[in-house]
């Protein structure tokens, strides 16, 4: 299996379509899928935007990129706590997804190292549901051994990401409800 085909497995298992929490073009034998690794501190999660199309837009834009870095610091927290964390950018089933990988990837003994870098190329929005593309680079992010932090896989530089969001009717936030890994070039 080569790097990308590997990374995309990581990435549909993790995330479901990722986003979850995989780094499409990870090489090796993974345990799991990983967390998309993204070093920054998890923003706050956006609050309910105002009505206009590029606000909201913006507002689709924010909660998806605030999905990665927090998808990486939750693993670091006690489990107890990572639903409650991850419900605040994610939604079913991407949030079961997210959280059974980060589940895995500690039982198997590897954590996400790293930060990607999003490259959003289109928002379509319709209604409470919205759909992103993005080109993501991961080449600075994998899985390591959580014990010793030796790194197991790499991403790669351009990950075709397709995500699906949708506007909670309870507090009027975007939140990430399936990520999925087309392949193909960016």
């Amino acid at each position: 299996m080569n790097k990308l085909d590997a990374h995309r497995s990581l990435l549909s298992a993790a995330l479901a379509g990722a986003a979850a929490l995989l780094l499409a073009g990870c090489g090796g034998d993974d345990p799991a899928p990983a967390s998309p690794p993204s070093r920054s501190a998890p923003s706050p999660v956006p609050s309910a935007p105002n009505p206009s199309g590029q606000d909201q837009k913006q507002a689709v834009e924010a909660a998806y990129t605030q999905f990665w870095p927090r998808s990486l610091a939750i693993p670091g927290t006690p489990e107890s706590a990572w639903r409650n964390a991850m419900a605040e950018l994610a939604v079913d089933p991407q949030l079961s997804i997210t959280l059974d990988a980060m589940s895995r990837n500690k039982q198997a003994g590897v954590k996400p190292y790293g930060d990607v870098t999003t490259r959003i190329s289109r928002v379509e929005l319709d209604g409470d549901h919205a759909t992103l593309n993005d080109c993501q680079d991961g080449s600075r992010s994998g899985q390591a051994d959580a014990a010793t932090g030796d790194r197991k896989t790499v991403g790669t530089s351009q990950i075709p990401i397709r995500a699906h969001l949708v506007r909670d009717v309870a507090d009027g936030r975007w939140k990430v409800s399936q990520l999925e890994y087309p392949g193909g070039p960016c």
